[in-house]
């Protein structure tokens, strides 16, 4: 009781947090959807489609910039794709001539993902249910409530592992690659050398404590993508990066992006780089 009393009092919006809770709590959350910009979530119980219901505005930040660098018969690769709202936020942009390939290792969240997908009637994106790794195999995998922070390693459930350079039977460029998968991107990356030399931008989640987790750090993440000919980026604002280097520290979660020509990522964002 303590904790929910110290959530009321500090959420923005605590009688809709509190709606929230008790529609989940009575599994009458399936009957509702979320409105996003150009498609629907169905209100499944998840954290991520919670926050969502409470805050439909919460993801704008990465999403607003997927709008804005993707076009019309672009390619996307969305590993880590909880319930998939980047994935078809990506595929309003990419069109019926583009393609998304969503992968999602929990099997819960991947039905939540499938769910949205027949929701919205996306037909150009290929929804995978598998963890992205550096090897073939099987993972053992957490199986927590807060399906936005379940990871490899985690205690619960076994999924299935393969390489992203198996999972996506396209051979052709890649125009953004986003990864968010709490802690495991350098193991995603292991698995990509060939994906890597054909994709353009990278978005991806950092965060030293995730990393961690599984030994090594920011700078291994860094470096394996300056060496791979990428340069990468900082998002400051809505409209403006500033290039890093490899050395970059942050204590924050946030995300940054790696691009193969910042000239053509300039142009294609509208963003200033610095």
């Amino acid at each position: 009781m303590k904790s929910y009393a110290s959530i009321l009092r500090n959420h923005k919006r605590p009688l809709r947090f509190l709606a929230g809770r008790v529609l989940v709590k009575s599994g009458l959350c399936t009957l509702l959807t979320i409105p996003q910009n150009g498609y629907r979530l169905r209100f499944y119980p998840s954290n991520l489609s919670e926050q969502l219901w409470v805050d439909r505005t919460w993801r704008e930040p990465e999403l607003r910039l997927i709008r804005a660098y993707l076009r019309n018969g672009d390619h996307v690769i969305d590993v880590g794709a909880n319930v998939g709202d980047t994935a078809l936020t990506a595929a309003l942009q990419v069109g019926a001539e583009g393609c998304v390939w969503a992968i999602e290792a929990h099997p819960r969240t991947y039905s939540f993902l499938k769910g949205n997908l027949a929701l919205n009637g996306a037909k150009n994106i290929m929804a995978l249910n598998a963890a992205a790794a550096s090897e073939p195999g099987s993972l053992s995998f957490s199986d927590d409530r807060r399906d936005d922070m379940n990871r490899v390693g985690g205690t619960g459930i076994d999924v299935e592992a393969r390489r992203l350079d198996d999972l996506v039977p396209h051979h052709g460029p890649i125009d953004l690659l986003k990864i968010d998968v709490e802690g495991y991107e350098l193991q995603v990356l292991g698995g990509a050398p060939d994906i890597l030399l054909r994709t353009r931008c990278v978005l991806f989640e950092v965060a030293e404590s995730h990393f961690q987790q599984y030994g090594y750090n920011l700078a291994t993440v860094l470096e394996l993508l300056a060496t791979r000919g990428f340069t990468l980026l900082r998002p400051i604002g809505q409209t403006l990066a500033v290039r890093i280097g490899a050395d970059f520290a942050t204590d924050r979660v946030e995300n940054l992006v790696a691009v193969r020509d910042v000239d053509d990522f300039a142009s294609r964002s509208g963003w200033a780089i610095a």
